[in-house]
């Protein structure tokens, strides 16, 4: 508690912006919620609430509060646009529109970090540096550049100071997020604390250009044999933490030609089918997917090739993960419930228990919409929707993966549409896993998922020889010890304790009134009122016990 004090005051001036914006934004009402009304300017704590909470929606006036609030913030939103299980569909759709364009810093700022990084004579690595950048977000913007030996370059320079303005902005979020589980003031089964934990972890590994450049390596190896996508080259030398310099793929952002600016000859139809298998490759076949496919992030060359780049956001799958995904896939397809209930019950994460019978009959009910209705007619992305709705309602929570997965999807089945309008993802989707599961039997694929069982099945069964005779011979010594533990018996044992202490009681009562009377009896002096002392004071320790047994029974509302 002390620490969060201490970031509390440390960071006092974005505390108080991040209030006013709130009430700027009509959503003073979370400050008592979020603690943070002590940080607001006293001549403004009399209305928390402006005009616009009257004019716009509260998801929309959230959008405004985050936009308005900076990089982290703008980050954090377009991370929970990929969380259906904890927001309502119209925050998911208003948090989607969040956009990360900043406006770009002069050259001389941004000159510090290539003297930093690259040294005081950095521009005689380079023929031509143009100062005036492609491109602006919030992390980094981009400069265009030729090396000497004439190959075109992108430098992606991160912004300086902008790693001290994120670890301020994630210790707050860190401590509101603290406030938020300490009060409940979210769903039982989300930790507020582990979204930002979460968050925060994705957010450094996005600051960190060195695991970019690893990204960029790796997908290009799984496509090297594929030519018709295609991803940049890294000038390894010239790349450090904080910057990247790679190829500059000539052709036009996918964003243009999905806007009709210079199509020429591209062929729209391929292309579409291209970038959804594309993705289906990069889920289903290598366990390693870009996650943020929009049309500013890929770029066509000539008329039949795309180019991915920014590869600050990507999503790792295992091996059991996409033969699950495959098996969801394809039940999904074949509309079986059984299996659809079961994938997703192993695939997800949830406190309480689940009504297997009811998820059944929504999931029927879903699978029902689409009942008669041809496989290219399905839009792949509504059936997404509705099935995360489903998860919502039954508080299954899916690994973060799984929604950057969903986002990705959704995305590309977007961008596809633009550029052909017959593209239908479920058509293509079926078409490649026919052709993955032809894939599975050959020779290579089941030779390694032989290799791949016989590993996990010999380290589930290795030294369980050894195991079996230690067990026999403490069987044979006399040396083998049986343990009992009671679960959940503590409530048990509280009430036979309430009982027998009343049982007590009323033994003591019992006895000192027998003991009492027999006193009374003898006319033992000293004598109070003509009866024996120590009969009275019998009595009345008696009744006084009584009365008190009497008050604890009725108390407690069982007689």
């Amino acid at each position: 508690m002390k620490l969060n004090i201490s970031r509390q005051y440390r960071h006092l001036k974005r505390y108080r912006q991040i209030a006013q914006v709130l009430v700027k934004n009509g959503l003073g009402f979370l400050l008592e919620h979020l603690d943070l009304t002590k940080y607001l300017p006293v001549k403004h704590r009399v209305n928390k609430e402006e005009i616009k909470a009257d004019r716009f929606s509260l998801a929309r006036r959230l959008r405004a509060v985050l936009q308005e609030l900076g990089p982290t913030f703008i980050k954090f939103g377009q991370l929970m646009s990929t969380r259906p299980d904890i927001l309502p569909p119209v925050y998911i759709q208003e948090l989607r529109k969040l956009q990360d364009k900043v406006t770009p810093l002069p050259f001389e700022d941004i000159e510090k970090v290539l003297i930093q990084e690259l040294g005081e004579s950095y521009r005689e690595l380079f023929k031509d540096l143009e100062e005036t950048p492609e491109a602006a977000a919030s992390i980094a913007q981009t400069h265009r550049a030729t090396l000497h030996d004439g190959s075109d370059v992108i430098l992606k320079i991160r912004r300086p100071g902008i790693e001290k303005t994120i670890k301020v902005d994630l210790e707050i979020l860190h401590n509101l997020a603290s406030i938020i589980d300490e009060r409940g003031l979210i769903l039982q089964f989300i930790k507020a604390t582990s979204l930002v934990e979460e968050f925060s972890n994705t957010l450094k590994k996005e600051l960190n250009f060195q695991i970019e450049v690893a990204n960029v390596t790796r997908f290009k190896n799984n496509f090297k044999d594929h030519k018709y996508i295609l991803a940049p080259d890294v000038y390894e030398r010239l790349s450090t933490k904080r910057l990247i310099t790679m190829e500059r793929i000539k052709g036009k952002k996918l964003s243009q030609v999905v806007k009709g600016e210079g199509l020429g000859q591209v062929n729209r139809g391929f292309l579409a089918r291209l970038g959804a298998k594309s993705l289906m490759k990069q889920v289903l076949l290598d366990g390693f997917f870009h996650a943020d496919p929009h049309p500013g992030n890929i770029i066509v060359v000539g008329s039949d090739k795309l180019a991915y780049i920014d590869f600050g956001m990507m999503g790792q799958l295992t091996q059991s993960d996409r033969d699950k995904l495959s098996l969801l896939f394809v039940a999904v397809l074949k509309k079986n419930i059984d299996m659809i209930v079961d994938i997703l019950i192993e695939l997800g994460i949830t406190t309480k228990s689940v009504n297997i019978r009811k998820l059944k009959l929504d999931i029927q009910d879903l699978i029902n919409r689409y009942y008669g209705i041809d496989l290219k007619d399905i839009e792949f992305s509504v059936v997404i929707e509705d099935l995360q709705k489903i998860l919502y309602n039954y508080s299954i929570s899916l690994p973060q993966e799984f929604f950057l997965l969903i986002r990705a999807i959704s995305v590309s089945e977007g961008v596809g549409f633009m550029l052909d309008p017959s593209l239908n993802l479920a058509e293509v989707g079926n078409s490649f896993l026919r052709e993955l599961m032809l894939s599975q039997f050959k020779l290579d694929n089941i030779a390694g998922r032989i290799v791949d069982r016989l590993w996990t099945f010999r380290k589930s069964t290795s030294g369980l020889p050894q195991k079996f005779s230690n067990i026999i011979e403490k069987i044979i010594d006399d040396e083998v010890t049986i343990r009992f533990k009671h679960i959940n018996l503590e409530g048990l044992i509280n009430k036979i304790d309430i009982i027998s202490n009343r049982l007590s009681v009323s033994l003591i009562i019992s006895a000192l009134v027998i003991g009492s009377s027999m006193i009374i009896q003898t006319e033992m002096k000293p004598l109070v009122f003509g009866i024996p002392f120590l009969g009275f004071a019998g009595y009345s320790i008696a009744g006084i016990m009584g009365i008190w047994l009497i008050i604890a029974i009725f108390r407690s509302g069982r007689f």
